[in-house]
């Protein structure tokens, strides 16, 4: 038996993370492509336009609970076969999702698609199996890179097929490009090569579901009645007892679901609460910079008065930043470490928001703020995900990325409900629409936020080799 050459072994995996950036370019642009068929899904449906909201509501809580779950059992089964299962489930999904007659089978696709959530973190597993370093770092940027540019390819594609097509035969689309990702996924995409010996902890997994479940409809309800409110905070009391439930059972139990140890290790604790802390102005601001573009300056003495249209060419110029950014981490860290090229993305998004925070009124200041935050965000992005997979043990990539992602997830929602107080609280009087001091407060918060993210980055011990850093892992879990 002929025993492959280096050459030949590298361009099998080059082939491998190809086509699974091809996979990440699908996730992307199925999260993108509904964006713009909101309203037309919403009038095929006869729903109003505060029932179409929880066609992202659902799947992001469906997101919570399977992207853990889903990433465990890659550690445990393998990558590839839970990657399978959820691109079948997704495809399922968007299947429904184009047929669905009424509101609740539209909101079960939209269940079906939560596992898209997890396709990154698995991805990751099954590249970082097989090459590590600079090259293994390469990869993961190729793949947020492509889920990113897909995520704009998505919007702009949906909006185009939206007005071309009715709107049954428009949603088919991302169908289409599902079944290619399954072709792929089941014919040329490998297994992960690292197993992780364990039971699976189910009272663990239920715990960690109804927690983040209960987090999740919390912070809904804070957004719309303010955290007064007094489901909102039973909904809370109970999702912090479930939480601490689960810390405490997965301290004792010998196969947890995520080794909370590991997780509160000087090694990654920084680097998961920093996922957090971006997650807070990745997601949650989403909402705020669209109000504020759109605001008229004659009415509420801010904004711009921009067209929906401008304002999706500068959400997709900020995405296409941010690929730039994700592309080029690997090659930044080479000669900044890991660490400094987190402290280089957290420094330019804290810089974007002071500059926004002061510089509001000018146009082109607002330009500069979305180069900046865009390129900052994009080499957390990248950034992020790769060292969590180098600093977690081997055995436990899957879960590691998975949880990342979790947080980044939480962070957002966090962030949303705090920024939907903040400027209710800044309302003008008679309207809707708040003053500019709750946008400017909201963009302070997001400079602490990134400031802290600074700080806490400074302890975080970085060692180069993959093999190190986990022995780093051992050593402050021990």
């Amino acid at each position: 038996m002929t025993t492959p050459t280096p050459a030949a072994t590298t361009q099998r995996v080059a082939a491998v993370v190809g086509f699974l950036v091809f996979v990440e370019l699908t996730s992307g642009f199925i999260q993108g492509y509904y964006l713009p068929l909101f309203g037309s899904i919403a009038a095929h449906l006869g729903v109003s336009d505060a029932d179409i909201t929880w066609f992202n509501t659902v799947q992001t809580l469906a997101a919570a609970v399977c992207v853990p779950i889903l990433s465990r059992l890659g550690d445990i089964f393998g990558h590839r076969l839970m990657l399978r299962i959820g691109i079948v489930l997704v495809l399922a999904g968007t299947l429904l999702t184009a047929f669905a007659p009424n509101l609740p089978v539209m909101l079960a696709a939209r269940l079906l698609i939560g596992p898209l959530a997890v396709w990154l973190p698995l991805e990751i597993g099954i590249v970082h199996s097989r090459v590590q370093g600079q090259s293994g770092r390469r990869a993961v940027g190729m793949l947020v890179s492509a889920l990113t540019i897909g995520a704009v390819l998505g919007a702009i594609i949906g909006g185009f097929v939206g007005v071309a097509l009715p709107i049954v035969p428009a949603l088919l689309v991302p169908s289409a490009v599902v079944l290619a990702c399954v072709i792929i996924v089941f014919t040329v995409v490998p297994e992960s090569t690292m197993r992780t010996l364990s039971k699976i902890d189910w009272v663990g997994f239920a715990l960690l579901a109804v927690g983040m479940l209960a987090i999740l409809f919390g912070l809904r309800s804070a957004q719309g009645t303010g955290f007064g409110n007094l489901t909102t905070i039973v909904t809370l009391i109970v999702a912090a007892a479930v939480v601490i439930g689960f810390i405490l059972w997965e301290l004792r139990v010998e196969s947890p679901a995520i080794n909370v140890r590991v997780v509160a290790s000087r090694a990654l604790w920084p680097v998961y609460a920093t996922s957090f802390l971006f997650g807070m102005s990745l997601f949650g601001t989403q909402t705020v910079m669209t109000t504020f573009y759109a605001a008229d300056p004659d009415t509420v003495g801010y904004g711009f008065a921009l067209s929906s249209g401008v304002i999706g060419l500068l959400t997709a110029a900020s995405a296409l930043v941010a690929a730039v950014g994700a592309a080029l981490f690997a090659g930044i860290a080479a000669k900044t470490t890991m660490r400094g090229v987190l402290m280089l993305g957290v420094g330019l998004a804290a810089i974007a928001n002071v500059l926004l925070a002061v510089g509001h009124d000018s146009f082109p200041v607002v330009i500069g703020t979305v180069v900046i935050s865009g390129f900052g965000g994009g080499l957390l992005l990248g950034a992020l995900p790769a060292l969590v997979a180098e600093l977690s043990p081997a055995s436990e990539t899957g879960i590691a990325t998975g949880l990342y992602n979790t947080l980044k997830t939480l962070g957002g929602s966090v962030a949303g409900a705090v920024f939907a107080v903040v400027l209710s609280a800044f309302a003008l009087p008679g309207t809707l629409a708040s003053s500019v001091g709750g946008y400017v407060t909201v963009w302070l918060i997001c400079a602490a936020a990134f400031a802290l993210a600074f700080l806490l980055l400074m302890i975080v011990r970085v060692r180069g080799a993959q093999t190190t850093a986990v022995h780093t892992v051992a050593a402050d879990v021990a």
